[in-house]
């Protein structure tokens, strides 16, 4: 056996060993011998995925998809040249949503760089800051010891990027011809690295700051799978939990705080000092509500904030006060193990409000409108569905009408908050799954319509609910939206978009829906691949949201009133 297929089987199978069973490629010739080879170990094991993606920009947004849903590191593998390049966007969403990604480069060798050669740039950290760790392997190096490196330092960095606070990696691998490796060759032994071991923290000090105090829990979008043990917590001791859209905490029978963004948003300074606590557990990434986050800004020192994201205090309100190096699972159940008690009152008086902001909801979203989705994919969508949120609207209004009557599970690309990858995240997250849903603007289908190519060619059930108001709603909310004379060419965008005809080219059943009755219908076929469109005005969109804030502020004022 050849040095290049040898040391590439030990990579492959360091790789597999630490759990990486996802990979997502993209066609090239470089990376000719990594793909064939990996092919012949999938083989016969039937838990190793291959998926074709040939946009490498897809690929990785698919990539990141997967680990969302598995909560286990994907690895990605392309050619050289700007294929590579493709993965910037999905590499930087992977780091700052604490994705384990496995970046694989193939690169020319050494001689062939800096001298002109086609296909070859500069692939050395690439991707700079964005990846946790940077390594290069030479595989067809002669060196004794290399298979040992080899099969250590693969190894390591997977653990590295699965390593909380999780984040992309990338080994590139400079190949020269010939590429073609040798098959049906004997598997290399491989000294598997044993999993990490992490002890289980006291909590005396915790319990002491939450006894008989104002205790308020926040959790942001889900980083461990805890949310069935975070809703515990919060029932059994009585703490109030503000539940992001994205946390997965949200269910009608937990009693969650579903309504806060809009309370904060809202809310007069007298209400806002009146629910304050004494003491706030942070849990999860950052939060989809900004007002919230102002709220936590302007709280600054008054509040003792311990930060359990493991984030390394990447707090951008700078309000933590702690953290604590535990994994959040752990910290729950031990929490839930301790004998103490919280101020029961401020769990009822910030229930209360919630309820209060929910029955002004429920009057305003009577009528249909872009508002009126989240309620009406909470009454429609089966338990357990997979729901994907687009940036801009669509994610803001979740965070504002979705109340959650079954368990489901609801994702976003909320590291970088960008548009571009939607489509092919939401087909990651649903591949392997059913009852999958995206939801998303017309822009944002537009950026990522190469994405669709991976439902048809693996028939992955989908349905995708387009909002189509011919532009970049969210801007019609911003200050930018009084510049009349120019607003509509450089915020606006109207692409005239025929979302039937995308539906067509990828072999999508298509309907129409713009009302309660025909959105509901359509909604039935969860189980295909199908686009619904619902046509929207964005300035009219303005004044329904506008509306019901204006009502919530009326309800709040007469709750202070009330309660003087």
């Amino acid at each position: 056996m050849n040095n290049m297929t040898s040391n590439l089987k030990i990579l492959l199978l360091s790789l597999i060993s630490q759990n990486v069973y996802d990979f997502v490629i993209s066609p090239g010739s470089r990376s000719t011998p990594v793909v064939l080879l990996l092919a012949e170990i999938a083989k016969d094991r039937p838990e190793i995925r291959l998926l074709i993606d040939v946009d490498e920009r897809s690929a990785s947004f698919f990539a990141i998809g997967l680990s969302k849903k598995s909560h286990q590191p994907t690895a990605i593998i392309c050619t050289s040249g700007t294929a590579a390049t493709e993965y910037s966007s999905a590499v930087a969403e992977a780091k700052l949503s604490n994705i384990p990604l496995v970046v694989i480069t193939t690169d020319r060798p050494v001689e062939l760089t800096n001298i002109g050669a086609p296909q070859a740039i500069d692939q050395d950290q690439l991707y700079g800051n964005n990846t946790k760790s940077f390594v290069e392997i030479n595989v067809q190096d002669p060196a004794a010891s290399l298979p040992d490196y080899i099969s250590y330092e693969s190894q390591r960095i997977v653990k590295l990027a699965d390593r909380v606070p999780k984040g992309p990696v990338q080994i590139n691998l400079p190949l020269r011809k010939p590429l073609m490796p040798e098959f049906n060759t004997e598997d290399p032994k491989i000294s598997v690295l044993t999993n990490d071991f992490q002890t289980k923290t006291r909590v005396e000090k915790i319990t002491q700051l939450l006894t008989h105090k104002k205790v308020l829990m926040i959790a942001g979008p889900e980083t461990e799978n805890y949310h069935t043990k975070l809703m515990e917590l919060s029932d059994q001791k009585s703490i109030p939990l503000i539940s992001d859209i994205l946390s997965n905490t949200r269910l009608e029978k937990s009693v969650t705080l579903n309504n806060f963004d809009l309370i904060m948003k809202t809310a007069s300074k007298k209400l806002l000092d009146s629910i304050k606590p004494d003491v706030i557990l942070k849990f999860g990434g950052t939060l989809v509500s900004a007002p919230i986050s102002n709220w936590l800004a302007q709280n600054r020192g008054n509040i003792e904030v311990i930060d359990l994201t493991n984030k390394n205090l990447a707090d951008h309100t700078l309000s933590s006060t702690e953290d604590i190096a535990i994994s959040e699972n752990d910290l729950i159940e031990q929490l839930l193990t301790e004998n103490f008690s919280t101020d029961a009152n401020y769990f009822e008086q910030l229930t209360s409000l919630n309820y209060l902001i929910n029955e002004v909801e429920s009057k305003h979203l009577t009528e249909f409108s872009e508002m009126s989705i989240p309620r009406l994919i909470d009454e429609t969508a089966p338990e357990n569905s997979n729901i994907f949120l687009s940036n801009s609207m669509p994610v803001r209004d979740f965070e504002n009408f979705y109340q959650g009557k079954l368990q489901r599970y609801l994702y976003c690309n909320r590291g970088a908050n960008g548009i571009d990858g939607v489509v092919s995240s939401a087909l990651g997250m649903a591949f392997g799954h059913k009852n999958n849903f995206l939801m998303i603007g017309d822009l944002a289908l537009f950026h990522d319509m190469n994405g669709l190519m991976m439902a048809k060619r693996y028939q992955i059930p989908m349905t995708i609910v387009v909002t189509n108001n011919n532009g970049g709603g969210i801007f019609s909310f911003l200050p930018q939206s009084k510049a009349d004379d120019y607003f509509e060419e450089l915020f606006g965008t109207p692409q005239d978009l025929k979302i039937d005809k995308i539906a067509e080219l990828y072999d999508f059943n298509y309907s129409l829906a713009n009302d309660y009755d025909s959105l509901t219908q359509a909604l039935q076929n969860s189980q295909h691949q199908q686009i619904i469109e619902v046509t929207s005005n964005r300035a009219q969109n303005v004044q329904q949201h506008q509306g019901i804030e204006n009502s919530i502020q009326e309800a709040l004022e007469k709750y202070v009133n009330n309660n003087n």
